[in-house]
């Protein structure tokens, strides 16, 4: 049985396991990312050891990576570090595994192998065209058609978080889990560090009225964006990822509410917008997919 080694590398932790050629994860397992503490060598390091800690074991076939920033799939080259990847770019993983390990390797942004996850194994099996948003630290996108990412001209395709939609600030500064959290922590006086999403949804599940009220108007600030993506994009299907999203039953009365007044009848009645289905595995399993469907290319 082949078996590549995948890895999810977020700015606080380093998800990996390994995988057959058929998506099936095993040896699953997660450890801190050392980058901002300890920089950029360190972090090199901790990804190389990673790596040889299951070659040690495992005849290995390739690595398949999803991280945070701006990537060029075809190098691997970051060429915009995420803010908690700090002087990682222009740094080039595939070139740095390949040369130091003699193994294959990919990497691709983390939200487009989310989007390459769903599409394969996930909620978005079977669409012709996909967009895929993940809302947490921060707010990506991705869009698949016909199976293939679209990276626009310069690799950046999908960087939804960054528009304004008509207002002053980008996207996931209004609406981000983030942001979301600092409106909570004002509004009950509180540190930030003691909320998170779902802590949050709880609370207003237990009845908090002015937090179910801030928690609707972020689910709003979701849907105006969405519905900006629908009418530019048109897509099939439209995926939300991240942590927040396992609160289904909570936020997807609210987003439909929302969207109904967003999207025109044609629009909305033609769009399928569901929850993410692989949750944390997306980024694993979509990492796989891009580094399988690029070697079949290139042989």
């Amino acid at each position: 049985m082949d078996k590549y080694i995948c890895l999810d590398i977020g700015g606080t932790a380093i998800k990996y396991g390994l995988a057959d050629s058929r998506g099936r994860l095993f040896n699953k397992d997660s450890l801190p990312n050392v980058i901002a503490k300890d920089g950029v060598d360190t972090f090199l390091d901790q990804v190389l050891g990673l790596i040889v800690s299951y070659q040690k074991y495992f005849k290995i076939q390739g690595a398949a990576i999803s991280m945070a920033g701006m990537i060029n799939p075809q190098t691997g080259e970051v060429l915009h570090a995420a803010p908690h990847f700090p002087g990682l770019t222009g740094t080039n993983l595939v070139q740095l595994v390949s040369r130091k390990l003699q193994l294959p390797c990919r990497v691709e942004n983390d939200v487009n192998s989310a989007a390459l996850g769903e599409y394969w194994l996930g909620n978005g099996r079977g669409a012709k065209s996909l967009f895929c948003i993940t809302i947490g630290t921060g707010i990506g996108g991705a869009f698949v058609l016909d199976g293939k990412l679209w990276p626009g001209n310069s690799f950046t395709a999908g960087e939804v978080g960054q528009a304004k939609l008509g207002g002053r600030n980008h996207w996931e500064d209004a609406a981000s889990v983030t942001a979301l959290v600092q409106k909570a922590a004002r509004l009950k006086g509180v540190d930030p560090e003691t909320l998170n999403g779902k802590i949050l949804c709880e609370m207003v599940r237990h009845g908090d009225k002015p937090l179910h009220r801030l928690l609707r108007e972020t689910v709003h600030q979701w849907a105006t964006g969405i519905a900006a993506i629908c009418y530019m994009m048109n897509p099939q299907r439209v995926i939300l990822g991240g942590g927040i999203m396992a609160q289904q039953d909570l936020l997807e009365p609210m987003l439909q509410d929302s969207l109904k007044k967003e999207l025109l009848p044609v629009v909305l009645d033609k769009t399928t917008v569901a929850f993410a289905g692989l949750g944390n595995d997306a980024g694993l399993i979509g990492a796989l997919y891009n580094f399988l469907a690029r070697e079949k290319k290139r042989s």
